[in-house]
């Protein structure tokens, strides 16, 4: 008897042609929406800093990657003007990174995209088997090692 599964595409396939085609989309939708060098990491890290100002060794730590790599992705961002390193109010010699306006606008273009998304699955397959897609999600999130920054796996926690 032929097993079913054989003619369906492995599921890690499946997950890494579905992961590139969202973030294929969404490049160009930030591109189109004037936001051009907005990357994951990006927005990983405005979300990270939400309304805080934080130290480059903060936001590191917050992040789990060493200070010259935290450096190097906030270099580019203060290029692109989402981020702006401003001195810390309690000590002149430290300067702290925020988002500036442009920084929240993007973001939340980033998360009006993904919304947008979700929504087309709702379209495409149901809310009932959306809601399924996404409780999957969340439980192999919920499986996330240590490879991925505690923050970003707090976030990703079910509500």
């Amino acid at each position: 008897m032929a097993d079913p599964a054989a003619d369906q595409v492995d599921f890690g396939v499946l997950l890494a042609v579905a992961h590139g085609t969202f973030f294929d989309r969404q490049h160009g939708h930030m591109v189109e929406a004037g936001y051009v060098g907005f990357t994951t990491r990006t927005g990983f890290v405005l979300r990270v800093l939400d309304d805080e100002a934080l130290s480059l060794r903060e936001l590191a730590d917050r992040l789990e990657m060493s200070s010259p790599a935290a450096l190097k992705v906030i270099d580019a961002m203060v290029r692109d003007g989402y981020v702006e390193r401003t001195p810390a109010p309690d000590d002149r010699r430290v300067r702290t990174v925020r988002a500036t306006e442009r920084g929240h606008a993007a973001l939340a273009a980033a998360r009006a995209f993904h919304a947008s998304v979700e929504r087309e699955l709702v379209d495409a397959v149901g809310a009932d088997d959306a809601a399924a897609v996404r409780r999957g999600l969340e439980a192999l999130a919920g499986q996330a090692t240590e490879v991925i920054p505690q923050v970003l796996r707090r976030s990703t926690a079910p509500h």
